[in-house]
């Protein structure tokens, strides 16, 4: 039964097509964190119902809590038609908290907050590319009532509902045409606002074939945040040297848009080598190809001037993760891990509001037994992104920057210090 499992899950490995950065957070539990963000084979705490639901039920403690944040200082490089120029990103904390009860021994219960998405980045009112973006906030916090079962000695099951509330926050120059001879008026701004809840669903199997192996197999639904015109409100602001009426033709109001938080699909090994030495790995496939075009549909846009969708196309990812932890004495755990993450974006529409690349991330943490019930989390993360040169070539990017679009070079670097606690009882 078990190589058949194992070679079901080998298939399945195979046959799907290759989870990535794009806006995705992976710093939902500073152990895992600390071990390359894998966590799908392991049942550290609370937390599993995160990374696989189905190794709740497989906790050895009636009572588990853990809850934690991080900050992410991350930096982006431009370079193109202004030169150089950096973004200067707020630090925003992603956060995590679970709470987890066994019911029995084979049943388990759970609730879990975490923000497995995001991003912010500020690029800032002058730079080059201010047409495309400004700044922007993009969070998505998921609520998940869990539960997971035991069948046997070797296998648990487990499953999650996610409430998924998103908001977003995008500032970005508008140029104003005059109509007559196609020149450039001067520049004026729009800000979109918007929130929703959404709905989606985590589901994981968790196999011990013994005490040293364990296997595991999650999938997180995608979830749809779809902002129809009244979720989502677009204000426009113009200086006061541009005429009355080439503002009239960007009246404030609602606005509609739809951006995908795609699926993921998740296999996991760990093995306990000694009671010193736990190796573990990860390999984790993404839908982001779920995310086709980015359309803000403007209510008051009798035109449609202002709701020209512009395409992203991007492209099914695959991210490979490595860790070990390491007892080092009865109090202290320590942690190292080593990840590659592809990148899901088209270089042919590549917008500076997520500017990705393939990444190489290493890390390393530590978990401190300040009590028998009560331990001290802490991770640190590392990632830079392969220099990427691409460009922005929608039409209505062309018709601000010309044939070519907005090009250039990125390059992408990142550290992200996390802490938290855990209590089990």
């Amino acid at each position: 039964m078990i190589k058949r499992i194992c070679l079901a899950i080998a298939v399945i490995a195979m046959s799907y097509n290759l989870k990535a950065e794009g806006f995705a957070v992976n710093l939902q539990g500073n152990k895992q964190t600390g071990m390359g963000h894998v966590g799908t084979a392991l049942n550290f705490d609370a937390s599993s119902m995160q990374w696989n639901p189905g190794a709740l039920a497989t906790l050895s403690n009636k009572y588990s809590f853990s809850l934690g944040a991080s900050l992410t200082l991350t930096e982006t490089e431009y370079t193109g038609l202004g030169g150089t120029e950096k973004t200067d990103n707020p630090a925003r904390p992603p956060f995590y908290f679970y709470g987890a009860i066994k019911v029995n021994d084979n049943l388990a219960f759970g609730l879990g907050a975490y923000t497995p998405f995001g991003n912010k980045v500020k690029w800032g009112d002058k730079w080059s590319g201010r047409y495309l973006i400004q700044d922007l906030s993009l969070k998505a916090i998921f609520i998940q009532p869990t539960v997971s079962y035991k069948v046997n000695n070797w296998l648990s099951i487990g499953a999650g509902m996610m409430i998924v509330k998103g908001d977003v926050e995008l500032n970005r120059a508008v140029p104003v045409i005059n109509p007559n001879d196609g020149s450039l008026v001067g520049s004026g701004k729009v800000g979109i606002t918007g929130d929703k809840i959404e709905y989606g669903y985590n589901l994981g199997i968790f196999i011990q074939p013994n005490e040293k192996l364990s296997l595991g197999i999650s999938y997180r639904s995608k979830v749809e945040m779809s902002l129809n015109h009244l979720d989502a409100s677009a204000d426009f602001s113009f200086p006061s040297e541009i005429p009355a009426p080439f503002q009239a033709a960007f009246p404030d109001g609602n606005v509609a848009v739809t951006l995908p938080l795609p699926s993921s699909f998740n296999l996991g090994f760990a093995y306990q080598i000694n009671n010193k030495w736990l190796i573990s790995a990860d390999v984790n496939f993404i839908g982001w190809s779920e995310y086709e075009s980015l359309a803000f549909d403007f209510e008051n846009d009798p035109t449609e001037r202002l709701s020209t969708p512009s395409a992203r196309n991007w492209d099914n990812t695959t991210t490979w993760r490595f860790g070990a932890g390491y007892t080092a004495n009865e109090k202290l755990d320590l942690y190292a891990g080593l990840y590659f993450d592809e990148t899901p974006t088209n270089k042919m529409y590549y917008s500076p509001e997520t500017p990705g690349a393939n990444k190489v991330g290493v890390s390393a943490g530590f978990s401190y037994k300040l009590t028998n019930k009560l331990n001290l989390d802490a991770s640190l993360l590392y990632n830079e992104g392969k220099k990427v040169t691409a460009a922005e070539t929608n039409a209505s990017t062309q018709q601000i920057y010309g044939e070519q679009g907005f090009a250039g070079e990125y390059k992408y670097r990142a550290w992200l210090p996390g802490i938290g606690i855990t209590y089990n009882f």
